[in-house]
Formats: structure tokens, sequence, C-alpha cells
């Protein structure tokens, strides 16, 4: 016995060595080739128990390439193609900087003109950065001279430089004198499909929000305004400079990136239609990427014809492309122009969300609408196969369905006002649309209380639907007032409202009566608010 007990002791010491350091290697980055060639592919793969999140920086500190890879039976590999042009694939040292969980790993690879000619060991980051595409290191960018660039009234065309097109702060000051409100930067079209950079001094950051002039930048098939004070950086050093990138053209880099996301969600097309943009403060060899905007900026794609006559307009909407998740920006499509506002920069693409639920079938008298304001995400199912049309809604579910039909609007402001309801409580999923319609004087409540939970009446919604007519663009329809059988049950704060919403083609009631104290169902408020929208 003794002798057996022995063994197994031995065994349980040769054994959790080992196992100790499975652990400690369960998360690795291996990387095929310390150089690689314009055209060529690079192979990034390791072991790793979570999703790991893989970033490439290019020399000039540029994001190159970001994607979430979910690992297979404890391993992952990605492999991407080279591009073959110097925009896209300068050469030189690329940061590689995998991330699972708390752990982060960086290796470098160099994109050369020959192979065997230098580079760097994967295994020893000469320029590793911050590995998340924030602070690093880069070649010192040229300076720029104050009257680089030409200026005709408030617009502005920079020159081409040694690291892209430039202007200076004399050219600036030269356009300030005619400005209105804005300064207009035209970059030559091809820029905006082969990503060049455009730099300035970051000083124009301050002068710009001193004077309360937005900065907009022009390059073919994209416009961008930056609102006065929206790019904010502590960085007010003379001889520092910004850089913004923009690039619409869907890349390798952009269709995996897109492909991805869609591979888990699969309600969603692609359209093609991409829009990468990044914008930097560089100092001497410093480099600092500014991924938030202290205000939203305005971002306008050009379509072509083809393009513009294959979207579906109901259907289509801007995404942020956020790894495996798409973040809905909305936008609105306008001929050949889609608008949308964004507080930060990154992967933008347009999708079109056709979303199909089992209980709202094709020929549903609340198909359509259902189906539209799913794609403007303002009304959702109750799981991924159910809408629930004949389910009542709450007050608290109808006062989140509106604010998010408002804000898809653009036209209300922020509102920062105190709950005003005693049982609204915090940080519940309506408390933020229940507060902000109040404050927007939208919805109201009895004597201090919202009642979150009641049914909604239909003369209750229909008044809530008036109050936000200012928002949207309803015209009247000129027919008179409704003859509802049921008249006289409405109540006579509700009266008017009754009266406008049918002249405004917002209701219809059953053809005879109106049914004021009726709760409201998903379906009738989905084609209620579908009236509202553009």
């Amino acid at each position: 016995m003794k002798k057996v007990l022995a063994a197994l002791l031995a065994l349980c010491i040769v054994v959790l060595p080992a196992t100790g350091y499975a652990a400690a290697a369960a998360f690795a980055l291996n990387i095929s080739a310390k150089e690689v060639l314009r055209g060529g592919e690079m192979t990034f793969s390791g072991t790793a128990e979570d999703d790991v999140v893989l970033k490439i920086i290019r020399p000039n500190q540029t994001t190159f390439y970001m994607d979430v890879i979910e690992p297979t039976n404890g391993t992952y590999t990605a492999t991407i193609t080279i591009p073959e042009t110097q925009d896209f694939a300068p050469w030189g040292v690329y940061n590689v900087a995998a991330t699972s969980g708390s752990s982060t790993v960086n290796k470098t690879f160099s994109v050369v003109e020959k192979l065997g000619e230098g580079g760097t060991d994967p295994e020893e980051p000469s320029n590793p950065g911050n590995g998340n595409g924030g602070t690093g290191t880069t070649p010192p960018a040229a300076t720029i001279p104050a009257d680089a660039g030409d200026s005709t009234g408030s617009t502005i065309k920079p020159e081409l430089g040694q690291d892209g097109y430039m202007f200076g702060s004399g050219t600036l000051a030269s356009a300030m004198g005619s400005a209105q409100g804005s300064i207009t930067v035209e970059l030559p079209a091809a820029t905006g499909d082969a990503g060049s950079a455009l730099n300035f001094p970051t000083e124009t950051l301050k002068t710009l929000k001193d004077k309360n002039l937005d900065l907009i930048v022009t390059s073919g098939s994209s416009t961008l305004r930056f609102p006065a004070g929206s790019i904010g950086t502590s960085d007010t050093s003379a001889s520092s400079q910004v850089r913004i990138v923009v690039n619409t053209v869907l890349t390798s880099d952009a269709k995996n990136a897109v492909n991805q996301a869609l591979q888990s969600n699969p309600d969603y097309a692609s359209t093609g239609v991409v829009l990468t943009a990044t914008i930097q403060v560089i100092n001497g060899s410093s480099v600092t990427e500014i991924h938030h905007l202290d205000k939203p900026a305005e971002v306008t794609f050009k379509l072509t014809d083809d393009q513009a006559k294959q979207l579906h307009s109901g259907l289509a909407g801007v995404y942020y492309v956020n790894g495996k998740q798409l973040d809905y920006v909305g936008g609105k499509l306008e001929g050949n122009t889609f608008k949308f506002n964004a507080r930060h920069f990154s992967t933008y693409t347009i999708l079109e969300y056709s979303k199909t639920f089992v209980d709202v079938p094709a020929g549903h008298w609340a198909e359509s609408a259902v189906k539209s304001l799913s794609a403007k995400h303002i009304v959702s199912g109750v799981d991924q196969q159910h809408y629930a049309p004949n389910r009542n809604i709450t007050r608290a579910e109808f006062a989140t369905m509106m604010m998010r039909a408002v804000d898809y609007t653009g036209k209300a402001a922020d509102s920062a006002a105190a709950n005003p309801f005693k049982d609204v409580p915090a940080g519940q999923y309506y408390t933020d649309a229940v507060t902000r319609a109040a404050s927007l004087g939208i919805m109201s409540g009895y004597g201090g209380s919202f009642r979150p939970n009641d049914p909604i009446t239909r003369e209750e919604a229909v008044v809530t639907l008036v109050r936000t007519v200012k928002y949207f663009e309803v015209k009247d329809t000129g027919k008179g007032a409704p003859a509802f059988a049921d008249r006289k049950q409405i109540s006579a704060w509700a009266s008017a409202a009754v009266d406008q919403a049918w002249k405004l083609g917002l209701i219809e009631g059953d053809g005879k009566q109106f049914h004021p104290k009726a709760a409201l169902t998903r379906a009738e408020i989905a084609v209620m608010i579908n009236r509202l929208m553009p």
C-alpha cells in the first residue's frame, strides 16, 4: 500500500509543474515571417482560451488591420494579404498587438522592398508603441511651412508634401479672413480612395475653436465636417501636427472586418460601401491617436449611381464595425448622398438590415412598418424570432420607442434635466428615455408618477405622437375632422390631438371608431411611428 501511495505522490509531483506550465503558456502569438513583400501574405496564429483582438499598426502609426478572432479548440489563426500600394502598405516596421483577456503580446514584422535586406526580428520588437494604437513612435514628421497650400476665399487647397497633403498657419489665416462659419479644405478627389494624409499644425484646432469655425475636409466621395472644438488634444506645442487619413476603398482589410462582423449577424447584408478614418497628433517622433470627438462630426458619403440604385433606403443604415459587433449609427439616404454623425472614427460601413419575425409574416398589415423600424433600430423583437404584434405596450416601452424615433431625426437637443417621476427609478432601461421625453414636453405623468408599467392607451399615445410632429416632416392630408362614432369617449385633454393626428394621417381607427381607452398593441405603435418617419 505504501508503494502505491508513493507512486501516486511521485506522479503528482511530476504532473503539477506541467499543468502550471500549460496554464502560463495558454496565450501565445506566432507570426509567419519577419519580412514580407507587398502583395505577400502574413499569418498570425497561436493558442488562446478567449477571443483574441489582433491589431496591426503601420510605421506611420495608422491602423493597418484590426480583427477579433475566435479560437477553435484552443488555437487561432488569421492570414492577411499585404496591399501592393505605398499608401496602404508603406515600407517599414509594423507593430502587432494581440490581446486575449488581460494578456497582451507585442511583436513586429517589416514590409520590405526586397527580402533579406533587413527587417526586425519578430521576437524583439524595436518599436511596439503601447499596443493599442494610442501613443507610439514614428520618424519625425516634416515641418509644415506657414505658407503651405493655397487659399481662395475660405477654401484651402493643400499642397503635396513628404508625408501627404498639408497646409500651414499662414494659409489658414488668409482663409479665415473670408470665413463665415467654416473653413473648407479640398483634397484632390483621388485622395479619399487612396487614403492619403492631410497634415496641418495642431495650433489650428485652437484657432478654429476660438473663432468658432468648423473644419470641413472634402476628398472625392466623402466630406467630414468637424464642429469648432470637436477635436480635442492636450498637446499645445507649436511644432506638433494633426494628421487626418480618410479611406473609402473596400480594401481587403476593410472587407475582412465587415465580413467578420456579418458572420454572427445573418440579418445584415453588405453594400460594399465603407469609410475608414483616423485622426492623430504628431509631435516629433511621438504619435497619439484621437479616437473620440468632443462633438460629433457630420460625415457625408457620395454614392455612385449603381450603389444608390442597389440600396433599399428603408433598410439601409450606417454601422460602426466594432470587431464582431455592429453598432448602429443611423444615417439618411437622400438621393445619392448618405449622411450620418460620428463621435469617433474607425471603420464604418453601410449595411441593409432585413429582419423578419415568424409572427409578422409577409402580407401582415404591420409587416412593412415593423421591418422598416427594425432597420432603424427603433423597435425590436421580444426575442430573435418573435415580435409579439398583439401584445399590449407599456408606457415605458412606448417612451423608449418614441425617443429612439425622435433621436433618429437628430433634431432634439440633449437634455440633462432631472428625473421628475417618483416611480421611475434610476438604472432602468427606460429611465433616460422617460426623463428626456418629459424634459422635451413629449410625455407627462399623473401627479408626479409616470406609471411606467401601465399599458398605454390609444389616446395617450396620440397626444405624444402629435407633440413629436415638430421633429418630423409630416404634412397635413387635407382631411376634415374625424367622424368617430365613439368621439364622446375621447378625453377632453386628448380631443384636439386626435383631430390633428387624423388630419396628419397618423391614425385611422377601425374605420368607424377610435377606441380611445383601449390599450395600444406593438403592431399598432409600429404603424403609428412609421407614419411619422420620413
